[in-house]
């Protein structure tokens, strides 16, 4: 029998898609033409590799195992490809999706997106916040890249580029009444912290409250910086945020140390850029990549 290599694209197509009609749009095909293309890959594995239940197709026990090994072997050719491949940012052209969690957008997503529209004029950039569904985006959407806190669950259709981790400090207003930063002080006020969408812990801060059996609970948790800067600045709300966002407050706010007790338990978070497996050679994740960590290193705060 002769093997069409080309067809194999399709398994993973479905996998995510689960429907014959879902995969056409997706491959820019007929839904018939993709029901010919999955009766030749049954032929060709001698297996059904997929099974209707109800409305949508579920893969067979074979098809799991070709799912396990097809990425790594697209990520093979794609690097074939890529080779001898001439590329300028300025060439760009079309529209890519970038995610960032909420309290990136200020210190991270405005000056990457800057420098990607001043290097790529004519492409459209469409920036969201991180969600829930965020690696359902990364997957299905191969012009999708997105920075992303650690842990994350992952599956093998995902890379993943380390980009190094956040440390948390206390923000205030300037004349807040806490004059020293330890536990005894911080319990008197209240606490919010930034809720990131799609982060599979809870928050350190409440961890560690937990850990040390402190009476205390946090007042407010929300994903909007902005908001939570409004409140810190009108009461003596303190939020515990990224050291990077310290270089966009104004002065009507001040910076404090996490407390000794918190800060020893390496109060930091890991977070990585993430984008599809085809995109692993692509020189866009390479510059991406790189102008991320220029970024990082001018915002670094260490104490």
């Amino acid at each position: 029998m002769q093997y069409d290599y080309n067809l194999l694209k399709l398994i993973l197509v479905l996998n995510d898609t689960r429907q014959t009609v879902a995969a056409a749009k997706v491959l820019r095909v007929s839904q018939p033409t993709v029901s010919v293309m999955l009766k030749k890959l049954r032929d060709q594995f001698d297996d059904e590799l997929f099974v209707r239940d109800k409305t949508q197709l579920r893969p067979t026990a074979k098809c799991l195992k070709l799912i396990e090994l097809i990425p790594n072997l697209v990520e093979q050719l794609d690097g074939l490809y890529a080779l001898d491949k001439s590329w300028a940012i300025g060439d760009l052209k079309g529209e890519v999706q970038l995610m960032f969690p909420p309290t990136m957008m200020r210190w991270l997503a405005a000056p990457l997106i800057t420098k990607l529209a001043q290097a790529a004029p004519n492409l459209t950039i469409d920036c969201r916040c991180w969600s829930e569904d965020a690696l359902n985006k990364l997957e299905s959407n191969s012009a999708c890249w997105g920075v992303g806190y650690l842990p994350m669950d992952t599956n093998k259709t995902l890379i993943e580029k380390p980009l190094g981790y956040d440390k948390f400090e206390l923000i205030m207003r300037r004349d807040h009444p806490l004059s020293e930063s330890n536990l005894a002080q911080l319990r008197r006020y209240p606490l919010c912290i930034n809720l990131i969408p799609g982060y599979i812990e809870l928050s350190k801060a409440e961890m560690l409250i937990k850990k040390y059996g402190l009476n205390k609970q946090i007042s407010l948790r929300s994903s909007d910086m902005a908001l939570m800067l409004d409140v810190v600045e009108q009461s003596d709300f303190i939020c515990i945020a990224s050291t990077k966002c310290r270089s966009s407050l104004s002065e009507a706010f001040r910076c404090e140390p996490l407390p000794l007790e918190l800060f020893k338990d390496t109060f930091r978070r890991s977070f990585s850029l993430f984008t599809h497996l085809k995109n692993k050679h692509d020189p866009l994740t390479n510059w991406l990549h790189s102008q991320i960590e220029l970024i990082i290193s001018h915002e670094q705060y260490d104490y």
